[in-house]
């Protein structure tokens, strides 16, 4: 149990472990009790709403393909199969956002809530719909006038309702505005800061410099310009531990882990025309985070992937383009150390009401919880969430800046060439993504969407003062100086989470980015072979070769050679690691290795220096420890290798032998003895987990896995696990694309999981052998091929 939280009376766990196991009992035996809420996906079905019919076909894999002469219907349709699929999904989510969780779950989900309702997702929603052009609002409520309808359609409610004894309520297009802010509050950039703003006040200053996050200089960069940014002070009135607090109460916030695009011009392609490749890397859920989905009407033919709750397909391509998202890492949020006085606020010099709202939390079993949540002029006072902050605190993100990511999509989805491409990326707000594009002319590029923030006092890696406005942000820069790459010579782009730009770009983008581990493997890859065909590129998704990790297993080699006299075990860990090709294959053996020791080497290094509680915050965060790790392995030295038990400085060499000893020592005690044994997969697996499989009643029907699995964080075929666990996958590709421009027949695609959220459905879970095995399955858009492979056919007609 957690320090500080207090164990519920026994009576409670009790009757809490009952009633799950009558739940468990439930489904067990009674099939009616989850088959009356399958929708109906086959035959006519009169829906009030509408203006004209609409078709709904299913392949056999349970994704819609949307038919519909108007994309009023359009969206209204997609909206009726997102509810018939994802409606828990959908409607958890929209809680989180608005911060009414705890009226299901309890006073657990209070911090969570007590955090949103401060952060104001549903607070700011209607002023965001409000603002958005009547085009976008048109859409959004049309999608949630099909949500309702499908919703109203049902004969029964989704199991997990039932369960919890709670129904949903009918969605408004301000519930579609605060999950919009969601998602892209999920992927800003404000995590690592309370890590390195706690260190740079406890820390000697050589051991925090070395912590500082850099670009490593062989990184690949898009935009071959980039300007520097310099470290400015800290202001000294910010308590230590309540910042770093924000990102435990927001661990289950779908946070970004990096991810692939790239695309080959005709040149290099088998096909004469360009091809291109996409996975996000986000956490992976059950189910899935993403929705595949076919729309047509007049003006527009897309498949792709969607999110539930939210109109239009985010990532894919349609008969002319074709286009993937990767994070660009962009620094998008900023933390203010507020000076106030009784209602008042400092504000650049001068004193200003703060702004103030009253918000209700209703928890589960009918009490209630009142909360005054106070704001500043950059954003909401974040103190009171944060546990042991005395000072005020307010955030501020780009996304509180306004924006219209619907319409963004909505021009994107329909655009035919170059121009109507960036047209479409240019409205583009948040959260900021290296867009890679690819059209049937024969282009292919990269470019920047979102807006950058133009900071007055230049960059900063910790909160600042709040008073004087000189750290204010005065706006965004043009969105024709965003980084860019069109048609390079070699004939390929790829972004994989490396710098937008490089050095001379006048504008700061971050100081934080993945490592180039698999930037430099795709384009190592890319340009090793003179022609690409589509399989050649699925096939480059799933690699999982290290060559980056060749430095730190050479010095483990030479290490463990040099002291085989003192240890038999040094003998063991030489011959593994020395016949290891740097393949990270769940059934090998050296990869196992591999990544124990490093995990202990970084352990090694830092955790006595930084103490547990620093250690903890730095490891949460693989980019922050990844980089650091790095760089000492390349100087051979560090900071760090001071011994405060010794009173002398260890050389990395004996750090390095007690890492070998540690994780030859782990992987006995948790693999057994007989190394034969020992394989990557035996400790790095994944399991796709419903809110309801924390619950052993529940876990083996909401669940799916745990899976051995190949890759780490910094393979192509990423498999990211977080530092100081148990080697679980925590984030990995959440969907894979793969489309040859001017051969749509050809494309394929796959997510984590399946279309459906029903977990009795084959559909909840039959792409995710494929997703393991790193196959996709065909991205049907043919009329003709839809036909042959459909499953089902529900014609919605107006009531």
């Amino acid at each position: 149990m957690t320090r500080g939280t207090t164990a519920p009376p026994p009576r409670i766990r009790v009757k809490a472990a009952v009633f799950l196991a009558a739940s468990a009992m439930i489904l067990c035996s009674c099939s009616s009790f989850f088959q009356g809420s399958v929708p109906q996906r086959d035959g006519t079905l009169a829906v009030p709403g509408l203006s004209s019919s609409v078709e709904i076909v299913r392949d056999r894999y349970g994704i819609p393909h949307i038919t519909a002469q108007n994309d009023h219907d359009l969206y209204f349709a997609q909206g009726f199969a997102h509810a018939q699929d994802r409606l828990f999904q959908m409607d958890t989510e929209r809680r989180l956002a608005r911060g009414e969780l705890s009226e299901i779950f309890g006073e657990k989900a209070l911090p969570a809530d007590r955090l949103f309702r401060h952060l104001g997702l549903a607070a700011r929603a209607p002023a965001l719909f409000a603002s958005w052009p009547r085009k976008t609002q048109e859409i959004v409520r049309a999608y949630c006038d099909g949500v309702n309808a499908s919703m109203a359609a049902l004969r029964a409610w989704p199991v997990e309702f039932r369960i919890l004894g709670v129904a949903p309520r009918r969605f408004a297009p301000e519930d579609v505005a605060a999950g919009i802010l969601l998602k892209s509050f999920g992927l800003a950039q404000w995590a690592e800061e309370a890590a390195l703003y706690k260190m740079s006040l406890r820390l000697p200053a050589a051991k925090f410099e070395e912590l500082v996050p850099r670009v490593p200089s062989d990184a690949p960069v898009i935009q071959s310009v980039w300007g520097p940014a310099a470290l400015r002070p800290a202001p000294p009135s910010v308590l230590l531990e309540g910042l770093a607090s924000l990102r435990q109460t927001m661990g289950e916030i779908p946070r970004s882990g990096g991810s692939n695009a790239w695309a080959v011009s005709g040149g290099k392609s088998a096909t004469g025309r360009p091809i291109l490749a996409s996975d996000p890397h986000l956490m992976l859920p059950c189910p899935s985070l993403w929705y595949e989905v076919h729309l047509t009407a007049p003006g527009v033919d897309v498949y792709g992937v969607s999110f539930p709750g939210a109109p239009g397909v985010v990532i894919g391509h349609n008969p002319k383009i074709a286009w993937g998202f990767t994070n660009a890492m962009l620094d998008d949020a900023d933390f203010f150390v507020e000076k106030v006085d009784g209602e008042s606020v400092m504000s650049r010099k001068k004193w200003v009401p703060l702004s103030r709202r009253v918000e209700t939390i209703r928890i589960k079993g009918g009490k209630e919880e009142a909360l005054t949540v106070r704001e500043t002029p950059h954003g909401p006072i974040l103190s009171p969430v944060l546990p042991g902050i005395s000072s005020a605190l307010a955030f501020h993100w780009v996304g509180y800046d306004g924006g219209d990511p619907v319409g963004a999509l909505y021009a994107l989805n329909r655009a035919r060439n170059r121009e109507e491409f960036l047209a479409a990326a240019s409205l583009f707000p948040h959260p900021a993504q290296n867009v890679v594009y690819a059209d049937v002319a024969g282009n292919i590029g990269v470019v920047m969407a979102g807006r950058i923030p133009v900071r007055k006092g230049g960059d900063r890696l910790f909160p600042v003062p709040g008073d004087t406005g000189e750290w204010d942000w005065k706006g965004f820069v043009p969105f024709s100086e965003n980084p860019k790459a069109w048609n390079p010579p070699e004939g390929l782009v790829v972004a994989a989470n490396f710098p937008p730009a490089g050095k001379g770009y006048r504008h700061y983008l971050s100081r934080l980015y993945e490592p180039p581990d698999r930037g430099k493997r795709l384009l190592r890859l890319l340009r090793e072979k003179e022609k690409f065909t589509a399989e050649a590129f699925e096939r480059m998704q799933n690699d999982v070769l290290l060559p980056e990790a060749a430095d730190a297993v050479s010095l483990a080699i030479q290490v463990a050679k040099k002291r085989e006299a003192e240890s038999p075990a040094f003998r063991e860990a030489g011959k593994i690691l020395a016949g290891w090709d740097l393949s990270a294959g769940a059934d090998s053996q050296g990869a196992l290795l591999y990544e124990v020791f490093y995990e202990k080497l970084i352990e090694g290094l830092f955790r006595d220096g930084l103490g547990d509680d620093l250690y903890e915050d730095f490891t949460r965060s693989s980019r922050l420890a990844w980089n650091a790790m790095d760089r000492a392995i390349e100087r051979g030295d560090s900071a760090f290798l001071e011994n405060a038990a010794t009173g002398r400085k260890d050389s990395l060499e004996d750090v390095v032998a007690r890492a070998l000893l540690s994780a030859m020592s782990f992987l006995k005690e948790r693999l057994g003895g007989v190394e034969s044994t020992w394989t990557w997969g035996r400790l790095h697996r994944v399991t796709f987990e419903h809110p309801f499989g924390k619950s052993r009643y529940l876990e083996r029907w909401f669940n799916i896995g745990p899976y051995p699995m190949p890759g780490d964080g910094r393979t192509v075929f990423k498999q990211e696990f977080r530092r100081g666990t148990d080697f679980s996958v925590a984030v990995g590709p959440s969907m894979r694309q793969v489309v040859p421009l001017g051969f749509r027949s050809m494309a394929r695609s796959v997510v984590t999981t399946g279309a459906s959220g029903h977990f009795f459905e084959r559909h909840y879970r039959d792409q995710n052998a494929l997703w393991r095995e790193g196959k996709t399955h065909p991205a049907w858009t043919d009329r003709e091929d839809i036909g042959a492979n459909s499953e089902s056919r529900l014609t919605l007609t107006p009531k």
